[in-house]
């Protein structure tokens, strides 16, 4: 599809879908059914605290995790701030989930997540601006994939007991290192960041495929058709001067 030369009609019906609750509805059904659908919610995990075991469902605080941050990333879609808010309180379950299911470098990449979300809330608060691919753009993706590498570097080679898994390295920094970079452009509402959002999505898919997180597969695979409404509806937004 060439986005470049879709009708006025066309564009119209997209923006008013981007916008729209039954979207948000759409969202959360599809993530809750096939979590439950799949027994995703019967997931456990299994610990032992003073030698004594405890089963807790992971499955259950997985759903609601992607629910809220279904939410928030919808409400992002429509230029809502409230979903910037959302998603800096969603990044600490996001990332304790992360951790329990094998994410060593979540310790330390998901507080750089935090951080960068809230200071989207505070820029989105100030002013909104949509702008066009500038030099911050580029450097902020460099950014993001140099502070990915290092952190999870670290995380993998010196706060884990085992080898470095290379394979999950890849597909836990790869991620992160998009994440890191296309949250920072957030900040400057770059209609052209959500191409860096269909990129996250798909290495998010490969990760969450290995990691057996079937809730957040689901989720970044309505994400992934999510970012294509996002750019279109930014796109002809900044075309006509809107916000």
């Amino acid at each position: 599809m060439n986005l470049f030369s879709l009708s006025e009609k066309s564009i119209k019906t997209i923006k008013s879908i981007t916008n729209s609750t039954y979207l948000d509805v759409i969202g959360l059904l599809i993530v809750v059914s096939a979590s439950l659908a799949l027994d995703y919610h019967k997931t456990v995990f299994n610990f032992t605290f003073q030698q004594q075991e405890y089963v807790f469902y992971l499955g259950y605080l997985s759903i609601v995790n992607t629910s809220l941050s279904m939410i928030g990333n919808r409400l992002v879609t429509k230029k809502n701030n409230i979903g910037n808010i959302l998603s800096t309180c969603n990044t600490f379950l996001s990332g304790s989930i992360d951790y329990l299911l094998g994410n060593i470098g979540a310790i330390l990449t998901y507080p750089v997540t935090f951080i960068g979300n809230y200071l989207v809330f505070k820029a989105w608060k100030k002013s909104k601006v949509l702008r066009s691919v500038d030099f911050i753009f580029y450097r902020n993706l460099i950014l993001g994939f140099v502070f990915s590498f290092l952190l999870n570097y670290i995380a993998f080679r010196y706060l884990s007991e085992k080898q470095i898994d290379w394979k999950l390295f890849f597909a836990v920094t790869i991620p992160a290192g998009l994440t890191f970079g296309g949250t920072f452009n957030m900040a400057r509402m770059y209609p052209d960041n959500w191409f860096m959002w269909q990129i996250y999505n798909l290495t998010k898919m490969v990760q969450n495929i290995l990691q057996m997180n079937i809730a957040n597969t689901v989720k970044y695979i309505f994400y992934f058709f999510n970012a294509i409404l996002g750019y279109i509806t930014w796109k002809d937004d900044k075309k006509k001067g809107n916000v």
